[in-house]
Formats: structure tokens, sequence, C-alpha cells
């Protein structure tokens, strides 16, 4: 895949990720330069993997416990238990994967996603990759941080994304009953 493909499924994830914790209740701003850090005290890790024809990978989430609290949709109703906030971040992982899914398929990628999952630990760090199919966004939510990594790869290196027409898929929030 091409530079400029990369850096559109990069902008893509970035802008689904401030919006679906905006949906959740917690903004989020993209930092432009974060040094990778460990997370202070208790986080949470959320990850999920997918595949297609063109491209195929995982999508990671690190983020403080408080984080992950403060956008649960229980949160004012009862007191959220640790499994209770790992089922809450794989969910935010298999959201934030279906929103960037839903966004690359009008560019001709489609993925299929796996059945996401979560830990909870100390001391959390993000590891570092130098291929051109890994990127690491950190986002600042208030006194919090949020790191997402994107580990790709694509099996065709040449690959340029373009808009293609396709039927409109499932819209965001809708419930699907099959």
């Amino acid at each position: 895949m091409n530079s400029e493909s990369w850096h559109r499924i990069y902008d893509e994830l970035a802008a689904s990720c401030v919006h679906l914790f905006r949906d959740n209740g917690v903004e989020l701003r993209l930092v432009e330069e974060a040094e990778s850090e460990a997370t202070p005290g208790n986080a949470v890790v959320s990850f999920i993997g997918f595949t297609g024809d063109h491209l195929c990978g995982s999508l990671t989430i690190v983020a403080p416990v408080p984080l992950i609290t403060r956008c649960h949709p229980l949160r004012d109703r009862r007191e959220l238990d640790e499994d209770m906030v790992c089922d809450w971040a794989s969910e935010l992982a298999n959201q934030l994967l279906g929103r960037v899914k839903n966004r690359l398929r009008p560019l001709g990628l489609v993925v299929v996603l796996s059945t996401p999952s979560a830990a909870i630990g100390e001391h959390l760090r993000a590891r570092e990759e130098q291929n051109e199919g890994f990127r690491r966004l950190v986002f600042d939510a208030g006194i919090d941080r949020l790191a997402v990594l994107f580990d790709a790869r694509a099996q065709d290196t040449t690959l340029k994304l373009k808009e293609v027409i396709t039927p409109d898929p499932q819209r965001e929030g809708e419930v699907l009953l099959f």
C-alpha cells in the first residue's frame, strides 16, 4: 500500500476515535508528537484483530481505568468492577474498529473483525514498531491519556485507496438483529 493510503487510514482512525469517545461523553485531542510512556497506575488494554483481502492486523487501546470508567454507559447507575471495565474496553475496541471499517469500505477495503479482548494491569506501556503499517496515536482526555495502536500489513505494497461505489453499510448506532 502506498504511503498516501496509509496516511488516509491513520486519519480515518484518528477521526473515528475522537467521535467514538465524544459519543460516550469524553472529549479527546490528538497529541501530534508524544513519547511512549507507561500508564500511571492501573490501566486497561483492549485489542481486536481484523483480516481482509488487502489488509490484516490488529488495533489496541491502552488507557487508564478511570478514563474507561468515565465513558462507561453504566457509570452513573452502579459501581463498576474490573470485569465491567474490561467488557467496556473490549466493546470500545470493537466499536472503534467497526467505525474504521465503515470508513474504509467506500475506499475499497473490506475487513472482517475478530472478537475483542481486554485485560487490566499496572504501568502498561505500548510497544513501538518501525514498519509502515504501524501507527501509535496518543490522545489527551483531560487528565488522562489514551493510546491507540494500529498494526497492519497490506498484501499489495502498491495498492492505492480510491473511492468506489458501494451500498450503504449499517449506520453507526443502529441495531441489526439476525
